[in-house]
């Protein structure tokens, strides 16, 4: 087995498990102890938790439709997996990134599937207008803010590399 799937192994996939199982099981634990609209003090001042039900995509965007948001998740889901197996790198931050994509899209994927809807909670107090969040929303936003920033620095050694291959053989004619 290449290290590059032993990393995927030994990193992206403790990452997807932890992160889906504390998804899920709070999801639960907060269905099973508010009702729908109800809320409780978590984090005063900072986060509270408020429970909402969300047919749509972030900020509700695509409210309602469950069934194209189900075909884009499996289909981002497919694509990611053929990143991950086309990107053969040995980079913690890759394969972080990947475990908490991963746990995030299936987390809500499988709310989706299993209730047509996705169960939010998290609610910042200070900032009234943001929408309502749950565990799997933070793994999505974080990895993929990771993801960038590894592609940004593959992409800045890749520049720099061209341009000292190139200042090499410009100083040498």
């Amino acid at each position: 087995m290449s290290r590059h799937y032993k990393f995927l192994l030994c990193i992206t996939l403790p990452i997807f498990a932890v992160f889906l199982v504390a998804d899920l099981l709070s999801k639960h634990f907060i269905d099973a102890s508010l009702p729908l609209g109800g809320s409780a003090e978590f984090l005063p001042g900072f986060i509270n938790i408020q429970t909402v039900h969300n047919s749509g995509a972030a900020w509700g965007i695509f409210s309602g439709s469950q069934t194209f948001l189900i075909i884009l998740t499996f289909i981002f889901i497919v694509i990611l997996a053929w990143v991950a197996y086309a990107e053969k790198t040995k980079n913690p931050l890759f394969h972080i990134a990947l475990g908490l994509i991963f746990a995030g899209s299936i987390g809500n994927l499988v709310d989706r599937l299993a209730f047509g809807y996705v169960r939010d909670f998290l609610h910042f107090e200070f900032w009234d207008s943001f929408p309502v969040f749950n565990i799997a929303d933070i793994c999505l936003c974080l990895g993929v803010a990771m993801l960038i920033i590894y592609f940004i620095v593959v992409l800045v050694k890749h520049y720099k590399k061209k341009k000292v291959e190139s200042g090499t053989d410009n100083n040498s004619n």
